[in-house]
């Protein structure tokens, strides 16, 4: 991988995540999956539920449903900042696929690594058997420890996007 796309994607997969990761963690303290924001503003709501397409986003990422602030955060601001990118700085179509695909995991990952108010990293690798209740689908990494599915799905994506970059 060539310096300039090795670094771009390491500057904005590692700023983007753990921008956001800190503030997740700054909203949610010790609930999850936006369980502490408050439902009747846009940021806690839940979007789509009765929406086929909004359903199979969310399925398809392991997770029960989307509220307001992923919604806005995930769907709208980064992939707006990954545009402007791609055109101010003039990137790679499958680099920036494969810097969003990163920081979705990477993101979730942090807030895991980094929620100072309740022992989240402990919880997350129990998988099913711990209270981590918005990941859906689990992949066992040892006896005794699980990552969500997600993450190895985005690791595959991230490998064929960061290949096409590289070809492009």
């Amino acid at each position: 991988m060539e310096f300039s796309i090795a670094a771009t994607f390491l500057v904005n997969v590692f700023g983007i995540a753990l921008f956001g990761a800190i503030f997740e963690i700054v909203m949610e303290r010790d609930k999850g999956w936006g369980g502490g924001l408050d439902k009747g503003r846009w940021y806690g709501r839940i979007i789509g539920e009765n929406n086929p397409a909004m359903k199979f986003l969310a399925t398809s990422a392991g997770v029960p449903y989307f509220f307001g602030y992923a919604v806005a955060m995930y769907f709208f601001l980064v992939p707006t900042v990954l545009l402007f990118q791609s055109f101010y700085f003039d990137l790679n179509f499958f680099l920036s696929l494969a810097i969003y695909f990163s920081i979705l995991a990477l993101e979730d990952f942090l807030w895991f690594a980094f929620n100072p108010f309740f022992p989240s990293l402990s919880e997350l690798l129990k998988g099913p058997r711990g209270s981590i209740w918005w990941h859906k689908k689990w992949v066992r990494i040892g006896n005794d420890t699980y990552l969500p599915q997600s993450y190895f799905t985005s690791a595959l994506l991230v490998a064929l996007f960061l290949a096409l970059a590289l070809l492009g």
